[in-house]
């Protein structure tokens, strides 16, 4: 076996032409692929390789086998769920951090990354118009985020009420009240599961037609709260867009003795980089604790989230990075960042790498730029939808999403109508939305994140909209 680190070139000079070849194809190629799992199977399995290959054949042979099973997430009209794509620089920086191949818990463990994220961070910190200070963690995406910033709450507010979860644990412990928007996404559910309080205890807050939580319900109910209570709000409602009236919330916590506020912003929170969006998250400096993710709007290769904690030390404490082995003891010692105080991984890679290069690229101006076409976008595309008979947007579009709805009948016949007329636009591969709910409505979900989304790209997308609405009410007649 040859240990020569030139064998590296060729198979990198290899992913790089088959790399850029995949993203410059994204704008003509269809979204949504062919192959069955069969063939991806038939294609990539079969048994274990006894012999070696050459690296850079093993690439080609790779991309040729998975090229029908990609979905082109990454590309201008892939408006679904809440997927955005990957930002020049970004990418580079991420190719980078594998070429690196740092591991960055500790400072002595690598000190550029260090240096790399604490900028991020605070950069970010600025950007957001948080608390300066503020912590940040860097996750694999908003659910690691969330449950890093939900242990946090946990442990904080049972901290207040005498109990001490590094030492003593849960059995015994307080209850915590739970109080949500009924709206919260189901991130926040699965963290609560997986620390420990239970779902049958969460009190749930009513929202408004726009999805949004209404703070007098939140008052009523947290008055009647007695013991450690963690309240989860929203920066950006999955199926409108909606941001809670997070100076209102936070007026209902600060009245508690005893509360804590998480915000899920993972896909909203970026909007207050942008002078013409940061009205929406007014108050959010108030916030205990708030997760988002780099890889929906702010275009981030995967993985990449982030949790922000306004008490450095609550998340220091809480994560418990003094409690490791006497061999990192020196390591701990150290002054610089040690991110393992910041999030639950031991070993991970440099997120905050790509996060500071499109810092670094695009600017506080070029970012707000990039949030405000996706904003604007998701305006034109409603409005030029709304003017349609037969065709309802769901919510005011405050944002870069929106929900519509299909037909005129009843419910279940809409329902129908909008589940066909999604589908059809899925397997024609021109453009990528999904379907969700909207207080029990089946709807067609629009998410433009994409920094490449054009104005074209929304027109075009409308003509392909109306004209699958008209086949598939035609077909049901």
């Amino acid at each position: 076996m040859g240990h020569a680190f030139n064998q590296y070139q060729s198979p990198l000079q290899r992913s790089c032409e088959h790399a850029v070849s995949y993203i410059e194809s994204l704008p003509e190629r269809k979204i949504d692929q062919v192959a069955t799992s069969e063939q991806l199977r038939y294609a990539l399995g079969g048994p274990l390789p006894l012999e070696g290959s050459d690296p850079a054949a093993v690439i080609d042979e790779m991309v040729k086998n998975v090229d029908a099973g990609l979905i082109a997430s990454g590309g201008p009209r892939f408006f679904g769920y809440a997927i955005g794509g990957a930002l020049p620089a970004s990418l580079a920086a991420d190719w980078l951090v594998s070429a690196w191949d740092q591991n960055v818990p500790y400072y002595v463990s690598s000190p550029a990354m260090a240096v790399v994220e604490e900028t991020a961070a605070e950069w970010m910190v600025e950007l957001l118009g948080l608390t300066p200070g503020s912590a940040v963690g860097f996750t694999s995406g908003a659910q690691e985020a969330i449950y890093t910033g939900l242990i946090t709450a946990r442990n904080t507010l049972l901290q207040r009420a005498g109990w001490d979860v590094a030492t003593q644990g849960l059995y015994g412990a307080p209850r915590i009240n739970v109080v949500l928007s009924d709206q919260i996404h189901s991130t926040i559910k699965r963290a609560l599961s997986m620390i420990g309080i239970g779902l049958n205890d969460i009190i749930k807050v009513p929202t408004d037609d726009n999805l949004r939580m209404l703070p007098e319900a939140l008052r009523d109910i947290m008055a009647n709260c007695e013991g450690p209570t963690l309240v989860c709000a929203q920066a950006g409602c999955i199926d409108s867009g909606a941001f809670d009236l997070f100076d209102e919330i936070a007026d209902c916590v600060a009245a508690h003795p005893n509360a804590w506020c998480h915000v899920d912003g993972a896909i909203g929170l970026w909007a207050a980089a942008s002078d013409k969006q940061k009205h929406l998250l007014k108050g959010i400096e108030r916030i205990d604790s708030i997760d988002t993710d780099g890889h929906k709007w702010f275009n981030m290769p995967y993985d990449c989230g982030m949790v922000i904690v306004k008490d450095p030390s609550a998340i220091t404490i809480a994560m418990g990075g003094n409690n490791m082995g006497d061999y990192l003891n020196d390591a701990m010692a150290k002054p610089d960042r040690n991110a393992i105080n910041f999030g639950i991984a031991a070993s991970r890679r440099a997120r905050g790498v790509p996060v500071y290069a499109a810092f670094k690229s695009l600017g506080k101006a070029g970012i707000a730029a990039h949030l405000d076409n996706c904003t604007d976008l998701a305006k034109l595309m409603a409005a030029q939808l709304a003017e349609v008979e037969g065709i309802t947007v769901l919510n005011d579009v405050v944002s870069n999403r929106f929900s519509v709805q299909f037909g005129t009948g009843d419910t279940a016949s809409r329902d129908v109508l909008t589940e066909r007329v999604v589908h059809r636009l899925q397997q024609e591969g021109y453009l990528y939305p999904s379907t969700s709910g909207y207080k029990g409505l089946k709807t067609m979900l629009i998410s433009i994140l994409n920094y490449h989304t054009s104005q074209e790209d929304v027109l075009t997308s409308v003509e392909k909209i109306l004209a699958a609405f008209a086949a598939e009410k035609a077909a049901l007649v």
